[in-house]
């Protein structure tokens, strides 16, 4: 097996080997029938040792899927003499996207579904909490309620699992969407990710309406990043509302 990063990079290259649980070295060239610059050994699919130049382990592997350019070959069967990698790919893999910047847009309404390989992903604590509290069909913004991430924060890190196949993300039209009540100051606020969603599907407005239990009421607000799934209202709205702060609403654009 051999060929270039036109179509796909080592990343992608790899996590389908390891997927398949192959067993030999995967051996980088800055040019097609060029000397080796770098190899990884994979065992069974998981990566036991790496080098580059001369660096070897979790730098030099790191280095190696970073790369966008250069040509590869595969070598079924050949076996490491010794080992520098001791953590599983996704780990690896994970830390090459962040550190490439790359992802799946997902929208905060998306449809999220795991993949089947997710539960035995490791990844960092937050981020694995963060694919194990997914359900089927959740949305980022009931996964952000759920695990108490930032739904910024969240929407990155799915793109960034999504972008590793660990995760599926159906399109999905921008709907109501339960929100906390949280004390702010002189003006309704909500997630600018929220809001810029709403607009990009159903146009610009200037008001939401908001049902609290049997009451529902238009509401003049102002987008904020970093809100979250929380909608702050100053304290003479909620008076006058009869209102209470950690009080669940749900919330949709008027259009």
């Amino acid at each position: 097996m051999e060929g270039d990063f036109r179509l796909l990079g080592p990343i992608d290259l790899l996590q389908l080997l390891a997927q398949g649980g192959k067993t030999g070295v995967f051996q980088l060239l800055f040019r097609p029938s060029g000397p080796v610059e770098g190899e990884v050994y994979l065992e069974k699919g998981r990566p036991v040792h790496a080098h580059l130049g001369e660096k070897e382990g979790p730098e030099a592997f790191l280095e190696i899927l970073l790369q966008k350019e250069g040509a590869f070959r595969f070598l079924l069967s050949v076996r490491a003499s010794r080992t520098t990698l001791e953590a599983p790919l996704e780990a690896y893999l994970f830390r090459a996207v962040q550190l490439l910047d790359e992802r799946v847009e997902v929208g905060p309404f998306d449809r999220l579904n795991p993949s089947p390989w997710a539960a035995r992903a490791t990844l960092d604590p937050e981020t694995l909490a963060l694919l194990l509290a997914l359900k089927e069909a959740d949305s980022p913004l009931d996964l952000s309620a759920r695990t108490g991430l930032p739904l910024g924060e969240a929407l990155k890190r799915l793109g960034q699992l999504a972008r590793l196949r660990l995760l599926s993300v159906s399109p999905r039209t921008p709907k109501t969407a339960g929100l906390r009540l949280a004390l702010g100051g002189k003006r309704p606020e909500l997630e600018a990710l929220l809001h810029e969603a709403w607009k990009a599907h159903f146009g610009p407005f200037r008001r939401v309406w908001v049902k609290a239990g049997e009451r529902l009421f238009p509401l003049e607000v102002h987008p904020r990043p970093g809100l979250g799934v929380e909608l702050f209202l100053p304290p003479e709205h909620l008076l006058f509302h009869g209102l209470r702060v950690g009080e669940e609403v749900l919330v949709w654009p008027e259009v």
